[in-house]
């Protein structure tokens, strides 16, 4: 997460959202007028070669869900990651 004091000039980093993945993270994109849990989300990918991509989600705190990749009936929980 980054945050810009400015108008966004310049940018300070405020918290790490993910480590050691082994895909690409795309940025982060605010949800307007979002609501915790869902207040941005982004995917992530391979882009060298097909892969899968999985969707996240997160709240004002820097806490991160994971969406379910398959969807095993009508609802399913996304994965708390940190």
């Amino acid at each position: 997460m980054r945050e810009s004091r400015d108008n966004g000039s310049t940018w300070k980093r405020v918290k790490q959202l993910t480590t050691k993945s082994d895909r690409n993270h795309n940025y982060v994109r605010r949800v307007v007028n979002g609501k915790s849990p869902f207040m941005y989300f982004w995917a992530d990918g391979d882009p060298n070669k097909f892969s899968p991509s999985y969707l996240y989600i997160g709240d004002a705190n820097g806490d991160v869900w994971q969406l379910p990749y398959e969807m095993a009936g009508e609802e399913q929980a996304p994965e708390l990651l940190r």
